[in-house]
Order: structure tokens, then sequence, then C-alpha cells
């Protein structure tokens, strides 16, 4: 086998590979035996053919292009290891030349982890961090929020006042057209709430069951949905029910429907859970703002276009599970912003180059710092992911493979290289 290795722009390389008759041979060989499980030969048990009646029942050139696959993979894999080359995701394979009995050429194109000519000091720069201690009216907050859970809502026959519920039928239009999308049946809307159109709930004050009410509105300029902001809007509110809330007292019986013995023991629950989350989101932003400060004194050659497109997918996909979550499909998200799919995905681009650059200069901290997982740290990870999907067989099996191995190490070695990001360039 000879090879000629050419360089491309944006970390990638083309890699012309030649392979002699004489080595292909083998290959060709085992290619025979595969098919003739695959195919029914008159006269042979599945497999035990020979390759002269596997060539006379297919031909050989069904038998190399059989053997192709293998062939390839053998001879790249190996040109790989030999040149160090460290290639991310598929490579792109062109079979140029291909014929029984002689040579076969073939180019691929390998897509590489951007190289990093320069990297930043990392140790000598520093982030500030911020305070993260909780408010006593945050946790009075998340309070008013569990006493309206636990609350009861009694359908009422009188005027809708600011401390209810209703219940309405709503179309909005513009210029006498419906609003794609606007019209809804049994629309909940919480008086005593801001809505996400000012002005709305006053003009419902006062209603009562049965009654329909025709308004205008505006809709403000920085409305999320691009083809309403700042136009003027027609409602017609049918309403269909007034409902009264009875809040529960806050007392120990309350504390104890939520699974604490008093108040004061729920406040400090509360608390600690507020502390918590306050704590990771300040982890997760001095984690974000020293990477960006690593990038900005870090000089990294271009990302090949594989690596940011499957970035920028991956985001994608972290969006539309994001937006699941929340109860509204995808499509409808899409309209709402008045984006198509791939408009959304060349949006995430510029963030999908910034997360390549951030594993290319983690990657150098990893190797620098010598943070690799130990194999009891990756074997205590993988049994605690085992655990978590113990009636889970079919993730079980993926934890378990070579990928799933490789993807626990992977994320431990992440984990260290942030921890120590945060002990090194974080000012306490």
């Amino acid at each position: 086998m000879t090879y000629d290795i050419k360089d491309l722009p944006k970390s990638e390389k083309e890699i012309k590979v030649t392979v002699a008759a004489d080595e292909i041979k083998p290959f060709m060989e085992r290619a025979a035996v595969d098919l003739s499980q695959k195919v029914k030969i008159e006269g042979f048990r599945p497999g035990k053919a020979t390759y002269d009646v596997v060539a006379k029942r297919v031909g050989e050139m069904a038998i190399l292009e059989e053997a192709l696959p293998r062939l390839v993979q053998k001879q790249l894999v190996e040109i790989i290891k030999k040149e160090s080359l460290e290639t991310v995701g598929e490579p792109s394979i062109n079979v140029e030349k291909a014929a029984p009995g002689n040579e076969v050429i073939f180019t691929a194109k390998v897509s590489l982890y951007p190289a990093l000519k320069k990297m930043a000091d990392y140790k000598s720069i520093k982030v500030e961090g911020k305070d993260v201690s909780v408010k006593e009216e945050e946790v009075e907050k998340v309070i008013s929020e569990l006493r309206k859970m636990q609350s009861a809502e009694v359908e009422v026959e009188r005027e809708a006042t600011a401390a209810d519920k209703v219940t309405v039928d709503m179309a909005m239009a513009i210029d006498k057209v419906a609003v794609e999308g606007g019209t809804t049946k049994g629309h909940a809307i919480y008086l005593n709430e801001p809505y996400y159109i000012p002005g709305l709930n006053e003009k419902i004050l006062g209603m009562k069951k049965g009654e329909q009410k025709v308004f205008t509105l505006t809709f403000p300029k920085d409305n999320f949905n691009k083809n309403l902001a700042g136009k003027e809007v027609e409602f017609t509110v049918d309403m269909k029910g007034v409902h009264e809330i009875k809040h529960p007292e806050l007392d120990d019986f309350f504390a104890k429907r939520l699974g604490q013995e008093n108040m004061e023991k729920l406040r400090a629950l509360l608390r600690k859970n507020l502390e918590d989350e306050a704590r990771t989101k300040e982890e997760q932003r001095q984690e974000a703002a020293a990477l960006e400060e690593l990038l900005k004194k870090s000089e990294i050659e271009d990302a090949p276009t594989l690596l940011v497109n499957s970035e920028a997918h991956r985001m994608m996909h972290e969006m539309e599970r994001s937006i699941a979550k929340q109860g509204m499909a995808f499509a409808d998200y899409l309209k709402s912003i008045g984006k198509t799919h791939d408009e959304l995905l060349l949006d995430f681009v510029p963030d999908a180059v910034k997360r390549v650059k951030s594993m290319v200069v983690m990657r150098e901290i990893s190797r620098r710092e010598n943070l690799e997982p130990t194999d009891k740290e990756a074997l205590d990870e993988q049994l605690k992911i085992l655990n978590m999907y113990a009636d889970d067989p079919e993730t079980q099996a993926r934890v378990r493979s070579e990928d799933g191995e490789e993807y626990i190490r992977a994320m431990l070695k992440n984990r260290k290289v942030l921890q120590f990001i945060r002990e090194t360039m974080i000012k306490k």
C-alpha cells in the first residue's frame, strides 16, 4: 500500500491510497466466504463454497464490492495510526479505481481536531466570582408558588376579580383577518399574575360567565412572535368560567403536606435548594467566562465543517428536548419565532464554533495537567449509570459497549478539567 496526504482548509486532509492487487487477495477471499453465507449455492452449506464457485455464481466484481468496505477501513486505520492523526467523525470515501485483478485506488477526506497554535497562560487568567447568597424574599416567593399549587379552585357565578382565575375562549385578528395559531379554547388566565400581552387582564376584569367582549391591544415590540410584535390585534374573548382561588394557611399542616415537619424546616430546605441551584448556575457562569477568556488569548485553527455541523445539530437537539419539556411542539415553536429548522440551525453555528474551540483548549489543559480519569473512576461511574437504568436493558448495553465506556471517560475528563478551571482561574 502507498499513500499521499494533502492538507485542506479548515483542519481537513485528503488521503489518496493505492492498494496493490496482491494485498487485496485476502480481503477478496474473506468477502467470498461472506457472500456464500448470503447467497444460496446449490451443493454447498452456507459459508462453505470455494472462492472459484462463489466467483462463478456472483462474479468477481461482486466479490470485490463486498471486500471494499473492509479493505478501505483497514488501510485507512493503519494510515491514521501511523501518521498520528486525531480524526473526528466519519471520513468521506471516494473509490477512484476498482477492478478484479488490479490495484484499488481510493481517496478519503478526514476531519481533524483544530490545531492549537498558541495556548493561553491559563494559570494567570482570573475570573471574578459572584455572591450566591439567597435573600429571604426568594424563599418566600417559592413558598408562595407552593401555596398556589396547593390551592383549591371553586367556580363562582359572579364578576371576575383580580384575585381569580378565569377560563376563556379567545380569538385574535389583525385587520379582520384571523391570526394563525391565535385561536384558543379553554384558556386559563390567573388575573393576579402579569400576562404576556400587557393590558389583557384589565380588559377581562368584571366579566361574567357567558359574556363576550371585543377589544384591541398592541403587542409589545419585543414579542417573541415577530409576526405580532408591535401590531394592533383585535381580541374576541368569551368568558367560560370564573374560579375563586382558596389558598391554604401557611402553617405546620401545610409543611407536613409537603413532607416537612414544620414551616421552619420547610423554609430551611427551600433555602438550601435555592442555594444549591444558585451555586450551580454560578459555577456554570464562571466556567463559561473562563473559557471565553481562554479562547480570546489562544490561537486555534479553523474548525472542520463536519465538527461544527455535528455540534450545531447537538445544540439543536438540546433545544428540541428543552421545548418538549415545556409541553410545546417544536414545529409550533419554529412557527412562533418565524424561522425554519435550517435557519435556526444556522443560528447555532457561531456558538458551535466556540464549543469546538473550547474542546480544543480543554483537551490541552487535560494533557498538560494529566487530568485523565482512573480506571476505578470510570468503573464507578459506569456502575452508577447501570444502577440508574437497571430496568432498561437497551441503555445498559450501550453503557457497557466500547463507545459507552469511551463516552464515560470523556465525560469524566471534562469534569476534571472544569473543576481544575474553577480551582485555578476563579477568584474566591
